[in-house]
This record gives structure tokens, C-alpha cells and sequence, in this order.
């Protein structure tokens, strides 16, 4: 709420009042979402280790009204109109992804590779995995919420990398990222921290990029965000590496959830506090941390894919970083769904699709396509940053205007000036 008061007499004060609560309008929609209530509070907390009891999480069969904040401050379904992530294949690399008997998973995940007990990935007695899964891809309801995926009609490839304790390795990460690759995975999430390392991984990373597929992981372990606020964040493996989008979380004040900035710099931010998603049986969970936060990067990048297929991996996160919206106190950007299907695809907008391979691109919902660099508007209704920004820059203006008018009236009247007059 905006509250003003009279600064002159007559229409002026109520014109500059008009102005700013036009200023803080604007304000609230460019995507600062505000101060949002924590989703979960009363719900199951899902962990990348198993159960104290040592057996596998229960099924929850909670529910919470509403939408998540999450969800509600990026509105990927703003994005929806342009993509939905159909025909692209995200691979977590996880505990696995509970895809039989989890309804908003139904029918879209592959059982990919256990690396670590061998046999196949398509089921989740700890959970996270599934739970990354519901972020990137969850179609439907959970428990009553309004929860859904950031790409609800994307494919999910399950490949553990996880012993029965919820531990895994620089070498159990690399053999992940080659089977995903292996698996026809466009975007790899490695929802995984290490402190080190290694050469098997650095390989696996540079085969990621040279077949153009994506690799999102955490820019710090969870565990740690607020628990020294005076010490930065240690290095993060695979995100240190280059050819790796760096996630770190924001609260859902819309801050970053670590006080000072980590020693692998993030390049996007996305929620990763108090997330409400789904487990095995599609039940309401919640969670929190790096680890989860790039479940939304990577199904921004599968949501890109699917609306501009084939552009290279560096292309694609250029093209997520170039149209992330400023984070409070932090030098990267946050992701936003939205703007990155959205704002035009054009060689000089930082995408990189002058030297990418060309693809055939809808020229709207439902369009027929076209070569190359198109430039691409927004969906009706779609407020992009720029927009936004310049109505504020607009109404700015206003104000100062008004401002002035209101401290040059009343002098021009004490000198009898009239309009045209010297």
C-alpha cells in the first residue's frame, strides 16, 4: 500500500499522489514479488538422505490451499502460451524419480541408469529426486494446491547417483552426465554441492557441451545458507566448472538466501526457500536450498528449447542469463520463464544464435515458423521488464514534473506570470 499527502493546495498534491501510487503499482508487477508467506510449514520435509527409521519416506497425504510463492513469483504460466517444454528431455540426477503411482509425473519419466547399484532409476525411496522432478515437470494438483512444474509437458529422465544413503561422488556425477547424455537429455540437473572435483567430471561436463546439453547445478550445499553469515560459501562442484549454470536461492522475500556471496559465483538465482513440490505418490513435501533451486533453471531452459529448438548450449544460457530480472543485492539476474520464451530472438540480444544452428521458430502460438534470428513479441497480455521498467521510468518522469509545477505555480502567481507571458 501506498500512502501520500497534500503538498500544495488545490489539484496538485492530489495529482502527485495519483503519480506514486501509479510508481508503486508498477513496481509490484516488473516481479518483485514482495514479502510472501513460507509454504509447508506443516508439511513433510523432503532430504537428500533417507529416513532416520532407515526405511523410505512416507506418502504424504497433506494439503495446502493456494498456489505456491515459488510459483507465484516467477509465473512461469505466463510462459505457457509460447512453451510448455513438450519434446524435451530433462534428466535429474538424483536419488530417482518415483514416475509410477506419482499422478503429476504420470507418463512422462524414463527410467534412466542406476550408476551406482546398477539396474534402472524409476523409483525413489528418499525422495529429492522426485521432488526436483515435480518442480521442473509436475503437471497438475498436489494435494489440493495449485502446484505445477515450471514445464509441465517437458519429460523427465531418472538417473541415480545416490547410494541408499543419499551420498554420491564426483565420479557418480560424471558417469550420471554421460548417461544422460547418452539418454538424449537436453538439460542435465545435478541437484548436488561437492567441495572438489575431478578429472572424470571435468570430462563429463566438456561431452555435455560438445553434444549442446545443458548442465544446471548448485552455486553452494544447502545446510549452510544464514549459518555463517560472515563467511562465504566454499567452491561447488560441477557448478564451478564453466560450461555449468551456477543456481543460488532467494528467500521469498525475493533476497538471496546466502548473506554473502558464495566462492562460485551464481550466474541465475531462483526461489529456494520454503518450496512446496511433490514425492513419491504426487503427495505435498517441502524443502529448500541451492540444490532445489535449479530445478527452476533448468526447466526455464527446457521451456527456451522447446520454443527455439537447437540453439547451442552456450547460446541457451546466455539466453537465460540475459533475460533474468535484477535479484535484490545480487550481481546475477533471477530467472524468468516468461521473458526468456518471450522477448526476441535476434543475434544482437545476447542469444548467440548467429553462430548456433538455425531452426524453424513459431512466429506466435501456434504459428507456422520461420529461419533464423526472428524477432519474437511477447504473448498478449505478457507485461515484459522492459515495459514495466520504462512505464516506471514514464511515470518518474511525471512526478518530477508535477513537483515542479506544483514549486513553480504558486511563485509565478506571487509575480502575477501568466502563460506566454515574460
Amino acid at each position: 500500500m501506498v500512502t501520500t499527502r497534500r503538498v500544495g493546495r488545490g489539484g496538485t498534491g492530489t495529482s502527485a499522489g495519483l503519480v506514486l501510487l501509479l510508481i508503486g503499482a508498477t513496481t509490484a508487477a516488473v516481479g518483485t514479488a514482495g514479502p510472501a508467506a513460507a509454504d509447508g510449514d506443516t508439511l513433510p520435509r523432503v532430504s537428500a538422505a533417507p529416513p532416520d527409521d532407515g526405511g523410505c519416506v512416507a506418502r504424504s497425504t497433506r494439503s495446502v490451499p493456494g498456489t505456491p510463492w515459488a510459483q507465484q513469483y516467477l509465473a512461469p504460466s505466463r510462459a505457457w502460451e509460447w512453451s510448455r517444454g513438450a519434446g524435451v528431455t530433462v534428466a535429474v540426477l538424483d536419488t530417482g524419480v518415483a514416475g509410477t503411482g506419482t499422478a503429476p509425473l504420470a507418463g512422462r519419466v524414463t527410467a534412466g541408469p542406476d550408476v551406482v547399484g546398477g539396474g534402472r532409476a524409476g523409483d525413489d525411496c528418499i525422495g529429492h529426486g522426485t521432488f526436483v522432478a515435480g518442480l521442473v515437470a509436475g503437471a497438475g494438483a498436489a494435494g489440493g494446491t495449485g502446484f505445477a512444474g515450471v514445464a509441465p509437458d517437458a519429460r523427465i529422465l531418472s538417473v541415480r547417483v545416490t547410494d541408499g544413503d543419499g551420498v554420491t561422488t564426483a565420479g557418480r556425477i560424471a558417469d550420471g552426465i554421460e548417461a544422460a547424455v547418452a539418454g538424449g537429455a537436453r538439460v542435465v540437473d545435478v541437484p548436488f554441492a561437492l567441495p572438489s572435483g575431478s578429472a572424470a567430471l571435468t570430462r563429463a561436463v566438456e561431452l555435455a557441451e560438445r553434444r549442446e546439453v545443458v548442465v544446471v547445478a548448485p552455486a553452494y550445499a544447502s545446510g549452510r545458507a544464514g549459518a555463517k553469515a560472515s563467511a562465504a560459501a566454499p567452491a561447488a562442484y560441477p557448478a564451478a566448472l564453466p560450461q555449468v549454470l551456477a543456481v543460488a536461492g532467494l528467500t521469498p522475500e525475493g533476497v538471496p538466501e546466502e548473506t554473502v556471496a558464495p566462492v562460485t559465483a551464481p550466474d541465475l538465482y531462483a526461489p529456494g526457500t520454503s518450496l512446496t513440490g511433490i514425492g513419491p505418490g504426487g503427495g505435498p513435501f517441502t524443502g529448500g536450498g541451492a540444490e532445489l533451486a535449479t530445478a527452476f533453471v533448468a526447466a526455464t531452459a527446457a521451456l527456451v528449447d522447446a520454443r527455439r529448438p537447437g540453439l547451442p548450449a552456450a547460446a541457451l544460457r546466455d539466453r537465460l542469463t540475459a533475460t533474468a530480472y535484477p535479484a535484490a543485492g545480487a550481481g546475477a539476474g533471477t530467472v524468468d520463464p516468461a521473458e526468456a520464451v518471450s522477448a526476441p530472438f535476434t543475434p544482437a540480444s545476447g542469444t548467440g544464435a548467429a553462430e548456433g544452428r538455425q531452426a524453424a521458430v513459431p512466429d506466435g502460438p501456434g504459428g507456422t515458423g520461420a529461419r533464423g534470428g526472428l524477432a519474437l513479441s511477447g504473448p498478449p497480455g505478457h507485461r515484459g521488464r522492459a515495459t514495466a521498467l520504462w512505464v516506471a521510468g514514464a511515470a518518474a518522469g511525471v512526478v518530477v514534473l508535477t513537483a515542479a509545477t506544483a514549486f513553480a505555480l504558486p511563485r509565478g502567481r506571487r509575480r502575477r506570470w501568466a502563460a506566454g507571458t515574460r
